[in-house]
């Protein structure tokens, strides 16, 4: 399943033109209110409601994550890094909401050794996410084959590279057991390094997937 990151509320028709079967809603980069976002994504569609702290205090991000799952959404992500109160009240909620949490972790600088990996792995499930979320920027072959080796563990995840080296790691999540990958739909609206846009990766797997 592909997940369709959206920097912009202008860019969920483009995102549903092209495809996307889940969509992130960043609420951070959105700067929306939560009622205008979800009144132009189908109810049929699957969304992520993430809201990172730039700009945002816990309280704030809180009242717009919890608008967000009373609108149906089908999960949102915590950051592993979270305080407890703040984790605990959103997965709380999530409970009441039928919503799937995500607990995310991102390292924009490298990829930590696979012992470290697994230890990142484990606290995400102990903080109470249904999804661990493992984001690390690749800068090597080693730092590749230790976020593939994470597959190879229990628990529902996504782990992905960030950056040109990550690439390939965003094209094999789903066949390794991702839950989904991320793309975007181009033209400048990534919002993460090394995301490739929804057409691409629907080409790549239409060539995978013939042979």
């Amino acid at each position: 399943m592909i997940c369709v990151s959206i920097a912009h509320i202008s860019q969920i028709n483009e995102a549903l033109q092209q495809g996307a079967e889940l969509i992130e809603v960043r609420l951070d980069l959105i700067r929306e209110d939560p009622g205008e976002i979800f009144s132009g994504i189908p109810g049929h569609m699957k969304t992520i409601a993430t809201c990172r702290s730039d700009g945002y205090n816990d309280n704030e991000r809180k009242v717009l994550l919890k608008a967000c799952m009373d609108l149906g959404a089908s999960f949102i992500d915590i950051e592993l890094e979270s305080s407890p109160g703040y984790a605990s009240e959103l997965i709380y909620h999530a409970q009441e909401c039928a919503t799937d949490v995500i607990v995310s972790y991102h390292n924009f600088g490298m990829t930590p050794d696979r012992d470290e990996l697994r230890g990142i792995m484990d606290k995400c499930y102990k903080l109470g996410g249904n999804i661990a979320k493992i984001a690390t920027t690749v800068n090597s072959r080693e730092d590749l084959n230790s976020l593939l080796s994470m597959y190879e563990l229990p628990g529902r995840k996504v782990v992905i590279g960030m950056g040109g080296p990550g690439r390939i790691t965003r094209v094999m999540a789903p066949y390794l057991g991702a839950e989904f990958t991320f793309a975007s739909i181009g033209g400048g609206g990534e919002t993460a390094p090394g995301q490739m846009t929804v057409s691409q990766l629907n080409d790549i797997y239409k060539v995978i997937d013939k042979t």
